[in-house]
């Protein structure tokens, strides 16, 4: 499995940013993005090396990201709250 990095907090590229990076082993298993009202909302579902279910959600309002990181222990778990994410990102 890969290592991968990914970050949450808030993020400007014209100002100050309070972020951390999170890195794990694991691999990408889907991802769908959205333009909403000119916003890039995107969603990228991993899995972890501890077969954990990894869903790293971003949103850019022009020069400015907002990213979370959500961590379930299966992906029935991961359903119950992203069924729609996780269909639309051909994940189930």
């Amino acid at each position: 499995m890969a290592t991968i990095s990914i970050w949450r907090g808030f993020r400007s590229f014209t100002g100050d940013s309070n972020y951390e990076v999170v890195t794990f082993n694991g691999s990408e298993i889907g991802s769908v993005r959205f333009n909403i009202d000119g916003d890039d909302i995107q969603y990228r579902v991993f899995r972890d090396e501890d077969d954990n279910v990894i869903v790293f959600f971003v949103e850019r309002r022009g020069y400015d990201c907002t990213a979370e990181v959500y961590e379930y222990s299966s992906l029935e778990e991961a359903k119950e709250h992203y069924a729609f994410i996780l269909r639309k990102a051909r994940v189930i």
